[in-house]
């Protein structure tokens, strides 16, 4: 009862910060206009600084099992994903109304990719406080979420790489990962071997500062996760598609949690089979309707994927939490 109540709350903080940026985008305080400035403010600057600060927490010393596993294994279970729901609309597609070429990319690109970042990061903030390994364990099955899509997502969606495919993989999020675990390794020890005289220390004030731009990466996140889901709300008629939405939720929310499941529980390490278990349970993302949009697919569909399992996950999450975090 007690992990119960612990993840309804945290998922309440998480979602109600959601809701905030929804309503604000519906009454005009967030508006579209503000969006590209706030979210390359959060893409960055702000999370490259929660990237910074949770890797070089102390209690946390990475070897290679803890650099190379998790993010392999996201890459693979993120693979996985895109076959299943590739099997899935080759087989019931059509009954469906996922049809088109480009409806059957958008929905597999969109089904395959769960919600890894948005959502995960500031659950497993409420859920696991003190834990020192688990945030870098998230960081690190990330990189192998973005390696994924950027390379096997990007060429379901677009027929293909194209000729800048790897530019995606060097965005700000994998290479703060990179010069956070290269601190962490490389100049954190040097500077505990040689202690900085005190009327020379700068290092003190500098990780202050990075500690509280840190603190606004994820509530300005989800606002802006919530006006988005505002804006693809109002520019798609979600009363048609009930196909799609309901396969998306059935894989999604249901089968892919499963599989999951059945991996992370093959994983001896601790913290890695927690974020396993809270990546499974995740609706899809988001952001693949901007690639749908940007490569010829199709919007309606991604926005139906999307916005369907972000709904009917309010029910889900706990659930598949609540059983999969009793280990």
């Amino acid at each position: 009862m007690q992990q119960w109540q612990t993840i309804l709350s945290a998922l309440g903080v998480v979602f109600g910060l959601i809701g905030v940026g929804f309503v604000a985008r519906r009454i005009n305080w967030l508006t579209e206009e503000a969006d590209r400035t706030l979210i390359a403010l959060v893409v960055r600057l702000l999370m490259p600084c929660l990237i910074l600060r949770e890797i070089n927490r102390a209690g946390w010393l990475p070897n290679w099992t803890d650099l190379v596993i998790p993010p392999t294994s996201a890459f693979a279970l993120t693979v996985v994903s895109y076959g299943v729901c590739a099997i899935a609309v080759k087989l019931v597609g059509n009954r469906l109304g996922i049809s088109t070429p480009a409806q059957v990319r958008t929905f597999v690109l969109c089904c395959g990719l769960f919600n890894y970042g948005y959502i995960p990061i500031p659950l497993v903030q409420e859920l696991f406080p003190r834990e020192p390994t688990m945030m870098p364990t998230l960081m690190l099955f990330n990189v192998g979420v973005e390696t994924a899509l950027w390379t096997v997502g990007l060429s379901i969606i677009a027929h293909g790489l194209g000729r800048k495919w790897w530019v995606g993989l060097f965005n700000p999020v994998v290479l703060s990962i990179v010069a956070a675990i290269m601190i962490k390794l490389l100049i954190t020890p040097l500077i505990t071997a040689h202690p900085i005289p005190h009327q020379w220390d700068v290092i003190g004030p500098v990780v202050r500062i990075v500690d509280l731009l840190a603190n606004c990466a994820i509530p300005l996140s989800l606002l802006l996760t919530g006006a988005t889901i505002a804006d693809v709300w109002r520019d798609t008629d979600l009363s048609e598609g009930w196909g799609t939405t309901t396969l998306a939720c059935v894989l999604r929310l249901g089968v892919l949690p499963a599989l999951f499941f059945a991996f992370a529980w093959l994983m001896p390490d601790a913290s890695l089979h927690r974020v396993i278990i809270i990546q499974a349970a995740m609706p899809a993302a988001i952001f693949p309707i901007v690639l749908a949009r940007h490569y010829g697919g199709d919007a309606p569909t991604a926005v139906r994927v999307v916005i369907g399992t972000q709904i009917v996950s309010l029910a889900t999450i706990p659930l598949w939490l609540s059983f999969g975090l009793a280990r």
